[in-house]
């Protein structure tokens, strides 16, 4: 038991840093105290919908979305009435920034967001989660159109880790997305991607940066706009116990933050996927996966994983790593 805390209070450390950036050496100012979030929102809603229905879009042959003030409605049709690219949205979002990566260590936040996108191409390849790590080009802007960010090549980013992480409404769109259908590494070194996922997000202050500024182009309260491009995915296994961290949830609630971090069989603080032994007893859970016999050592996959004694799973059998009784 020793060496499962031991290693679980490490674990715990390599994730209690938030970052809230898109790049970490932005200049970053803070106002204090923040506006209440609720009134906030119901002024950034309203900035929001004034947005759409007053700026139009254009996309060219690469996909590269252009916003404009609509200067001739006659010609230019507002992205909320546009019908090539249907804007859709996402009810009921929770900002999922956390202070610790413990269960329960959400930042206070009650708004329940509502989160507009374009979904320019879905993509062929596969799908992420909210905590896998992605491969993305992306642009952003604020509401007076003016960029205060862009990739020149595609960068990783993961979730949660203690290196750069991505804000909220950006981070919760990408599962939207799938992977490029193929990947092919041409001879001069540059990589080309067909079918990717390829989408814009209209993102409120509230997950975004809320009351703190990026420099002069991301001012406190400021609405954001991103084109965000999937080019590459790895599933993580951030526990390294031998279960993708996608796997590591089996309630209700779905791929959301929430989800994940409320998953925690053995009630000790420590959600499944950033714990070693999820079910507490004292036994590491990547030990409990081990097809005896086998040599060199093999893993029971996911979707093969037994009940106790090999038994099958069933309502009332549960996976032997999440049996406390079981080894």
């Amino acid at each position: 038991m020793l060496s499962k805390r031991f290693k679980n209070v490490l674990l715990i450390a390599l994730f209690s840093s938030v970052i809230f950036s898109c790049k970490e050496d932005d200049d970053e100012a803070t106002i204090t105290p923040p506006r209440d979030r609720s009134v906030q929102y119901v002024e950034d809603a309203s900035l929001i919908e004034t947005y759409l229905e007053e700026h139009y879009m254009t996309v060219d042959a690469d996909m590269n979305v252009t916003i404009a003030k609509i200067t001739d409605p006659l010609t230019q049709t507002s992205i909320k009435l546009q019908t090539d690219y249907p804007l859709q949205f996402m009810e009921n979002v929770d900002n999922d920034t956390r202070v610790t990566y413990l269960k329960g260590g959400r930042i206070n936040d009650p708004v329940k967001y509502k989160l507009y996108y374009i979904l320019l191409n879905e993509g062929g390849g596969q799908r992420p989660t909210t905590v896998d790590s992605t491969f993305v080009d992306y642009r952003g802007w604020n509401f007076s159109n003016v960029e205060f960010d862009r990739t020149s090549s595609p960068v990783w980013t993961t979730y949660p880790a203690p290196q750069l992480e991505f804000i909220s409404g950006f981070r919760q769109i990408v599962p939207l997305m799938k992977t490029p259908e193929t990947t092919t590494v041409n001879e001069d070194g540059t990589t080309s991607f067909t079918n990717y996922g390829n989408c814009v997000v209209f993102i409120p202050s509230g997950l975004a940066y809320f009351n703190s500024s990026r420099g002069a182009n991301i001012l406190p309260y400021s609405n954001l706009v991103f084109q965000i491009k999937l080019k590459g995915l790895r599933y993580n296994d951030h526990d390294r116990d031998k279960i993708l961290s996608k796997d590591e949830i089996y309630n209700p609630q779905g791929d959301t933050d929430i989800g994940f971090f409320n998953q925690d069989t053995d009630l000790d603080g420590i959600p499944d996927f950033l714990d070693t032994d999820d079910d507490g007893d004292g036994v590491l859970t990547r030990n409990e996966l081990k097809i005896p016999g086998t040599t060199p050592q093999q893993y029971y996959q996911f979707n093969d994983i037994p009940a106790c004694n090999g038994d099958q799973v069933t309502p009332t059998r549960t996976k032997r790593h999440r049996d406390p009784t079981c080894f």
